[in-house]
C-alpha cells in the first residue's frame, strides 16, 4: 500500500496490555484522536503466558491504571490470574477505549514525505504521527542457546506451564530461581513432585515485615518513585526479587524450598548427552539472597529510627511500631545443602525441563538502529531517537515502578501529554 492511500490516526498506540490501555485513557482524556493496535486479545499475556494458579504478587491497592475501578475486595489481596484478566477487559470495554483486537504490527518506518510514520500491518499499512511502544517488556520467552535436553525428556518454557498435571510423570528440573522459578518449583513440590531447582543469582524479600507487606514498606521509604537517575546501575540490572502472592502470600527462600524437600543446584551450565552440569554457585546464590533480604530489613528498621512512632492520646505511651516477624522461611539453614555440579537425567528420573529463564520485549517491528541487543528501545524518560516514538511499560524508564502496575501509568501520562503537545504544536 502506497503512503498515499495509508489510513491516517494521528496516534497509534501498540499493544493492549496494562501500558497501552492506560497511554490510552490518558490519550482520550486529552483528547487526542488514536487507536490501539493488539496482535491477540486485550490483556495476552496475562491470559496466555501464565499458569493456572498465578496470582499477582503485588497486593491489589498496588493495581494504579487511570480511571480503573477496582472490585470490591480486600486491598492487600492478590488477584488471581483470571480476576486479573477480566479487569483489563471491563477496563477496556467501560472507558470505551479504541482498542482493535486481531492486528499485528510488522514494521516501522518513515513517511516518504516526510511527514510521521508508516506501520505496516495485518490490516494494511496505517499513516500516523505519533506511535507508542507499549507491547510489552516480557513478551517472548528467553531459552538459553545451544542447550538440548536429554532424548526422552519433556521441555517447555515456563510460559506453556499450566499445572503439575500437564507434566509427564517423574521428576522436574526447574531452571532459574526467580519469583517464576521458585513459585512453580512450590507448586510442583506441593503437588508431589520430586522438583529440583537450578537456582541462579536473585533477590528475595520478606512478603511481611513488621507486620506490613513489602510492597507497604516500598511505598512508605519511597523506594516505588525512586528516579531512574538516582539509582545504582546495579539495582536497574536486576530481577525482580523472589516473591510470592499464592496462598495469601509468601516469602520464598531457597532454605524454605529446602526443608520442604527441593533439591538446590547450582546455575545450569550444559548438557551433554545424558548428564546436566551446574556451577559451583549455590552457596552464592544463597547468602546473596539473604544478604538482599537484611538491607531491605535494615532499610525498615533505620527509617523507623528516623521516624519516631506516632503518640496515642494525651497521656498514653507511644504507639511502637510492630516487632520483627518470626518468618520461618527467614531462619538460615544449618548449612548449604550439598550441590553436585554433574548429574545423571535418568539416574535421577528426570522427565521434564522447565525454563524460567525470563522473557524478552516483542519489538522486532522496531528498525534496529533504535533497539539495544536485549530489544529494548533505546530511549530517554520514554522518548526514542525517532521524533514522536515513545514507549511505555518498560522497567525503570522513569523510576523504579514504570515496569509494574504500581508505576506505569505514571509514564502513559507522560507520553500522553507528550503526544498532545506534538501534535498541536
Amino acid at each position: 500500500m502506497s503512503t498515499a492511500s495509508a489510513s491516517r490516526v494521528p496516534a497509534v498506540v501498540v499493544g493492549a496490555g496494562p501500558a497501552g490501555l492506560a497511554t490510552s485513557w490518558h490519550l482520550a482524556r486529552l483528547g487526542v484522536e488514536h487507536v490501539v493496535l493488539e496482535r491477540d486479545s486485550v490483556g495476552a499475556t496475562w491470559r496466555s503466558a501464565r499458569w493456572d494458579s498465578f496470582t499477582l504478587v503485588t497486593p491489589a491497592w498496588s493495581v494504579r491504571l487511570p480511571g480503573l475501578r477496582m472490585p470490591d475486595g480486600a486491598p492487600d489481596a492478590f488477584l488471581p490470574r483470571d480476576t486479573f484478566v477480566e479487569l483489563l477487559d471491563r477496563y477496556a470495554r467501560d472507558t470505551g477505549l479504541p482498542v482493535r483486537t486481531g492486528v499485528e504490527v510488522h514494521g516501522l518506518r518513515r513517511a516518504l514525505d516526510g511527514d510521521g510514520y508508516v506501520l505496516d500491518t495485518s490490516e494494511g499499512d496505517r499513516r500516523t504521527r505519533a506511535v507508542v511502544v507499549a507491547s510489552g517488556a516480557l513478551r517472548l520467552p528467553k531459552v538459553p542457546a545451544g542447550v538440548d535436553v536429554p532424548p526422552g525428556v519433556t521441555a517447555l518454557h515456563a510460559v506453556d506451564y499450566r499445572r503439575p498435571e500437564q507434566l509427564p510423570p517423574g521428576a522436574v528440573l526447574v531452571v532459574g530461581s526467580g519469583q517464576t522459578g521458585t513459585q512453580i518449583a512450590d507448586e510442583l513440590r506441593r503437588a508431589g513432585r520430586r522438583v529440583l531447582l537450578s537456582t541462579s543469582a536473585v533477590g528475595r524479600v520478606p512478603r511481611r515485615y513488621r507486620d506490613r507487606d513489602v510492597f507497604t514498606w516500598l511505598r512508605q521509604l519511597g523506594m516505588l518513585d525512586q528516579t531512574t537517575e538516582h539509582a545504582p546501575p546495579e539495582a536497574r540490572r536486576a530481577p525482580q526479587p523472589a516473591l510470592s502472592g499464592a496462598h495469601g502470600g509468601r516469602t520464598l527462600a531457597l532454605q524454605q524450598l529446602a526443608r520442604d524437600g527441593v533439591v538446590l543446584l547450582g546455575r545450569l551450565t550444559g548438557i551433554h548427552g545424558g548428564r546436566l552440569h551446574f556451577a559451583d554457585d549455590l552457596a552464592d546464590h544463597m547468602h546473596g539472597a539473604d544478604a538482599f533480604a537484611e538491607r531491605f530489613r535494615n532499610q525498615v528498621d533505620q527509617y523507623l529510627r528516623g521516624h519516631p512512632p506516632r503518640t496515642g492520646p494525651a497521656g498514653t505511651e507511644p504507639v511502637q511500631p510492630a516487632p520483627a516477624d518470626a518468618d520461618p522461611a527467614e531462619l538460615p539453614l544449618d548449612a548449604v545443602p550439598s550441590a553436585p555440579t554433574e548429574i545423571d537425567a535418568s539416574g535421577e528420573g528426570i522427565s521434564t525441563v522447565l525454563w524460567c529463564t525470563g522473557m524478552r520485549p516483542d519489538t522486532a517491528w522496531l528498525p534496529d538502529d533504535v533497539l539495544t541487543p536485549t530489544g529494548v528501545p533505546e530511549h530517554h524518560r520514554g522518548r526514542t531517537s525517532l521524533p514522536g516514538v515513545h514507549v511505555v511499560g518498560f522497567p525503570w524508564m522513569t523510576h523504579r515502578a514504570s515496569g509494574i502496575l504500581y508505576g506505569m501509568g505514571t509514564d502513559a501520562a507522560l507520553a500522553a501529554e507528550r503526544i498532545r503537545a506534538d501534535l498541536t504544536s
